[in-house]
Parts: C-alpha cells; sequence; structure tokens
C-alpha cells in the first residue's frame, strides 16, 4: 500500500469514528446577559432616584369622594404663596404664622379650641381645604402634626378646590 492510501484510508476511519455534532436550537436563548443588564438598570434607577414623596408631586384629583360636614370638623385652608409657601388660614380667615415652629403650636392651638367648641356636637376630625397648587408634602407635613398632636381624632380629611 502506498503512503496515500493508508492516509485516506486513516481519514475515512477518523470520519466513521467522529460523534455526530448536536445542533443548537434556534428556540433556545441565553438570558443571562438580560438579566445582568436588568440588575444593572434596577441598581441604577435605585441609587438616582429621590426616594422621598413628601418633596415632590401634586394633589391628584378624586372622582367621587365622602361628604363630609364642615360644621363637624375643624378646617384650615391652606393656600399656596410665593414659591413653595403655604398660607395657613383659620376657619376666621386669620393667618397662621409663617415660622414653621410657631405654626406648628398655633395649630395645636386652634384645633384644640375648635375641639372644646364642639363638646355636644361631638366634633373629632379635621379637614385641611387646600388648593390644587399645593405642594403634597405641605398638606403632608401639616397632617403629620395634627396627627402626632392628637392621637384621639378619628380623621383628617383633604380637599382640594375644584376650579
Amino acid at each position: 500500500m502506498s503512503a496515500d492510501a493508508v492516509h485516506e484510508d486513516l481519514l475515512e476511519e477518523e470520519d466513521d469514528l467522529a460523534l455526530p455534532r448536536k445542533k443548537r436550537d434556534d428556540e433556545e436563548m441565553d438570558i443571562t446577559p438580560m438579566i445582568d443588564i436588568t440588575f444593572l438598570l434596577l441598581i441604577f434607577f435605585v441609587v438616582a432616584s429621590k426616594m422621598d414623596p413628601t418633596k415632590i408631586g401634586t394633589i391628584p384629583s378624586a372622582d367621587n369622594g365622602l361628604a363630609v360636614s364642615a360644621d363637624d370638623s375643624a378646617i384650615i385652608f391652606v393656600d399656596p404663596g410665593a414659591g413653595d409657601e403655604v398660607i395657613l388660614k383659620r376657619r376666621d380667615g386669620s393667618e397662621f404664622s409663617r415660622d414653621e415652629a410657631t405654626q406648628s403650636s398655633e395649630i395645636i392651638e386652634y384645633v384644640t379650641s375648635e375641639l372644646e367648641k364642639s363638646i355636644g356636637k361631638n366634633k373629632n376630625q379635621v379637614m385641611l381645604l387646600g388648593d390644587a397648587n399645593v405642594k403634597v408634602g405641605k398638606v403632608t407635613r401639616i397632617q403629620q402634626i395634627i396627627g402626632d398632636a392628637f392621637e384621639d381624632i378619628e380623621s383628617t380629611y383633604i380637599a382640594v378646590k375644584e376650579e
């Protein structure tokens, strides 16, 4: 046998011994890179976003609501001021102080006096009447002052002026 014939026989034997290759299914897809990108985006948005909901947003409009009597509530009017400032007014129209520390004590005194006036009427709720342009954080601050000072108040209702 010649060298060429031996070489051809070896090539034929190698072809017979080679295992057939598995074809990859076109339907299978490696999703590992997609999962990596998803987690990277999640980490980015968690780090880059502001998590304080009281700093941003506006009060949403309500489609329907509960009818609450103003006579049975201590009412505080919340009007927009210059910039992000708000002007708080009592039922008689007099304004609360613009200083936040003084304002907190005035709100507590006012709500206490309104609740004491209603001994026979069973007044046990506060109503905040706000303008649509007032930031949610300002209304939330007033709610926190009332909630911290009066644990026995049933509800604090928020109403938004319609235009």
